[in-house]
């Protein structure tokens, strides 16, 4: 398959699930709302407000329904775009945006393909949990956070740690033995459907998702010009599909904060 059969796939995928996730989601309109809200875990709004939001231009790539997008901007950013391939999920980050009177763009698109417009505009790109698994290139990826930074910019990523999906987050009765390879040559392809939110199973379009791991992460950032400045492991989680494992006397990293810079003049490598 090429990449863009991949990510096809799985924006029908993601278009499944948009309405199922939108009725989980209701009481959120409720507090987006309240002047200054956010959806953003403590750990995240520490490192953002160390960064300085404060008259920043945020990109928000994989955005899905715009809720962190739009914390983003409540907590300072002068300017917030969101991308997400799911049209529905845009559809409904611009019906929130509006209901919140919070000014924020969104724009649907393959991220392989935001327009070149956008190069070299933003200070900072941001990615959050469950981003990084649906690219089949992660380096052409990382090509693309370099463009659309400014010289300067930073790109800071707060994911889950891929060490968890070596386990099955359904068995509940052996939650920390390790099932899958850690390293993987083709993707993984699923067609019970994403619905995370709610917890419900359904028959879905496949979707396909690739694992990437933390050297394959890093060595993709680096070799795009973007300079790793911190990487920290932390052992709560925000997949929402591993609570279970907390109550665990052995603690797992279960996500990770990232931040790197785009260096001046930087040159890719091969």
């Amino acid at each position: 398959m090429e990449i863009k059969d991949y990510t096809e796939a799985n924006r029908r995928s993601w278009n499944q699930v948009a309405a199922r996730h939108h009725k989980g989601k209701e009481e959120r309109k409720k507090l987006f709302r309240q002047k200054g809200y956010s959806v953003l875990d403590e750990t995240i709004t520490a490192k953002l407000k160390a960064y300085g939001l404060e008259g920043k231009s945020v990109a928000h790539l994989c955005c899905n329904d715009g809720t962190e997008t739009l914390s983003l901007k409540n907590l300072g950013a002068a300017s917030c775009i969101g991308f997400d391939i799911s049209d529905l999920a845009i559809d409904e980050a611009r019906k929130l945006a509006i209901d919140a009177g919070i000014e924020c763009e969104f724009m649907q698109t393959d991220v392989y393909e935001i327009p070149e417009q956008y190069s070299g505009t933003f200070d900072l790109i941001y990615i959050s949990a469950g981003s990084l698994i649906w690219f089949p290139d992660l380096s052409l990826f990382f090509q693309m956070v370099q463009r659309l930074l400014k010289d300067g910019g930073n790109v800071l990523i707060y994911d889950i740690h891929p060490v968890l999906f070596m386990l099955d987050e359904n068995d509940k009765e052996h939650p920390l033995e390790m099932k899958f390879s850690y390293f993987i040559d083709e993707p993984r392809v699923y067609n019970e459907g994403l619905d995370y939110i709610n917890k419900e199973t359904y028959e879905g379009a496949p979707y396909y998702v690739f694992d990437p791991t933390l050297s394959h992460i890093m060595s993709c950032t680096l070799s795009n010009g973007l300079m790793i400045q911190s990487f920290d492991e932390y052992d709560h989680d925000i997949s929402a599909l591993y609570d279970h494992l907390k109550d665990q006397e052995v603690k797992l990293p279960k996500c990770y904060v990232l931040s790197a810079r785009k260096q001046r003049n930087a040159l890719l490598m091969d």
